[in-house]
């Protein structure tokens, strides 16, 4: 496990976090429920996105779900994306599909199967996707075995819930390791999470969140006859046209230099006819 970067995940049960102090504490990330359903804000998701880029603390965002179907689930989607922008984000967008999801929709006549919670995770990730930003899903051990199609969802990096000395899975980029962790800065407990992707060189590098690709051509050249007025330009071109100056390429890249005597004499002697 080469990268292993700590973080926290928080939403509006932590209060007002001190994230100067959360910082210090070395927390390198934080993961920021930015909101649940249908378009509920978490109360605390201003302050703690705005406190995360005042400070430089890399960040992502949760969407707590109480879709009833994969178009509630793509909505939810549209929420969060509107809820994130104006902020750096350099960690994913995860869709977070729990037991009280499965509780209200069966409150409201519908029973989550398996098939359907996959159909959901499609439509909200494809939808963060075609965004633009880096999209994962959120999941514990029991919901990996019986909740989701893992083989149809594969493109989709893992938040895995796993409360023990050691995960139990290759394929998650994000484990929550622990409910009732305690850091400095922030009252109460708060969940604990290592980054076992180093996600802010992947977005970047991909372009993604909002980042600019970085370029891989090669800078332009610096023209070595820049700055030589255009009469002089004109005169060299009209001296190829007329023979004067039989090796052009020899020239090209020199016309800013100084010339030699000897040079001048070539070229003289290049004009006399034999």
């Amino acid at each position: 496990m080469a990268t292993k970067i700590k973080g926290i995940d928080i939403s509006t049960w932590q209060g007002t976090p001190d994230f100067s102090k959360v910082k210090a504490a070395g927390v390198q990330f934080v993961i920021a429920r930015a909101g649940y359903g249908q378009n509920n804000i978490d109360k605390q998701f201003r302050r703690n996105a705005s406190e995360c880029n005042r400070l430089g603390i890399p960040f992502g965002v949760y969407w707590f779900s109480y879709a009833l179907n994969a178009e509630m689930a793509r909505q939810e989607a549209r929420y969060c994306l509107e809820a994130v922008k104006g902020y750096r984000l350099e960690y994913p967008i995860f869709f977070d599909l729990e037991y009280d999801t499965v509780r209200y929709a069966k409150q409201n006549g519908v029973t989550i199967t398996k098939a359907l919670a996959t159909q959901m995770v499609k439509a909200f990730c494809s939808e963060i996707e075609a965004a633009g930003y880096y999209a994962a899903n959120y999941m514990n051990n029991d919901y990996a075995k019986n909740m989701f199609d893992m083989a149809a969802l594969k493109q989709f990096d893992v938040w895995y819930a796993w409360y023990n000395a050691t995960i139990n899975r290759s394929d998650a980029g994000l484990w929550q390791y622990s409910s009732s962790g305690k850091v400095n800065g922030i009252s109460g407990n708060v969940d604990l999470d290592y980054a076992l992707k180093d996600y802010p060189t992947i977005i970047k590098n991909a372009g993604l969140n909002g980042f600019e690709k970085p370029s891989t051509s090669k800078p332009e050249e610096a023209d070595p006859d820049a700055g030589v007025p255009e009469w002089q330009r004109a005169a060299f071109d009209k001296l190829v046209e007329q023979g004067v100056i039989t090796t052009p390429e020899h020239w090209k890249g020199r016309l800013a230099q100084q010339i030699t005597v000897g040079e001048v004499m070539a070229i003289v002697a290049n004009t006399i006819k034999d």
